[in-house]
């Protein structure tokens, strides 16, 4: 089933202000003010249950080689955040995904929520592709390791190239990845130009891409804050494309069309290439 897709994710009609809380200035001013201690206290939650996660997933992964359950820990420290955190999920669906069948998800990235979101959102397991200095934080680093997350040493090309024919072989056994293509957090919330490491990884291992988009992280939880507000994240994931369409594609025309489709279920606008 298609989603209706808004045109933007908190539009009100002509010349009213929404806001989720309603009732009168008085009550949202100490509705705000409510909103930013909670968000506060809650930063504590934030870091130990980071850590005690990031603990007991390094346990798991030593007993459990495959990661998948340090993948199961994930998902519930993922929800756990949100949910403590009052942040509202919505998943809209364009078609069902086989979980038999492995994929490379694509997603846009303006919040760290972005990742929480996935894990909590999409209904299959997957390992996110992230750049090698974060494997390298203690603790935290070794539970992604323990997941079998993928580290891409983007400062090296050649050793770049390894590592996404390693994530291929991975794909071809079963492990679905997850990837930015932006390469990192927008500042300014135009969808950036694409890198292409993720459609060369698509290609070579021959399976579908899921555009994926991601509305309201920004807001929630904006890059350079540690602070998560109250909020609601609407997650669209896109209809597969499929692996036959992704080889016999032409990869500048892949990578444009991927960025425009991505673009539409986010509703960010895309910024220019040559800027």
């Amino acid at each position: 089933m298609t989603p209706n897709i808004p045109a933007s994710p908190n539009s009100g009609a002509a010349g009213q202000v929404t806001s989720p809380e309603g009732g009168s200035s008085g009550q949202r001013t100490n509705g705000s003010l409510f909103d930013t201690v909670y968000a506060s206290a809650h930063l504590a939650y934030l870091i130990s249950s980071t850590l005690v996660g990031a603990v007991l997933a390094v346990i798991a992964g030593a007993i459990d080689r495959t990661g998948d359950s340090v993948l199961a820990l994930a998902r519930i420290w993922s929800r756990g955040l949100l949910g403590t955190a009052r942040v509202k999920i919505t998943i809209h669906q364009e078609a069902p995904l086989d979980p038999a069948q492995p994929y490379v998800f694509m997603a846009n990235h303006v919040s760290s929520v972005d990742i929480w979101a996935l894990f909590a959102a999409v209904p299959v397991n997957f390992r996110f592709i992230a750049k090698k200095q974060l494997g390298k934080i203690p603790i935290f680093g070794w539970a992604m390791a323990a997941g079998r997350f993928i580290f891409i040493d983007r400062q090296n090309p050649a050793a770049s190239r390894r590592s996404i024919e390693r994530a291929a072989e991975r794909i071809r056994t079963g492990s679905s990845v997850a990837i930015f293509p932006e390469g990192t957090r927008s500042q300014d919330g135009l969808l950036a130009p694409f890198k292409k490491g993720g459609f060369h990884l698509a290609a070579e291992s021959r399976v579908p891409i899921v555009p994926i988009g991601i509305r309201g992280a920004r807001e929630i939880m904006p890059r350079g804050s540690f602070l998560l507000r109250r909020g609601h994240v609407e997650i669209y994931i896109g209809a597969a494309i499929p692996s036959d369409a992704i080889v016999g594609t032409d990869r500048a025309t892949l990578v444009a069309d991927v960025r425009a489709k991505i673009g539409a279920l986010c509703g960010q606008p895309l910024r220019p290439l040559d800027s």
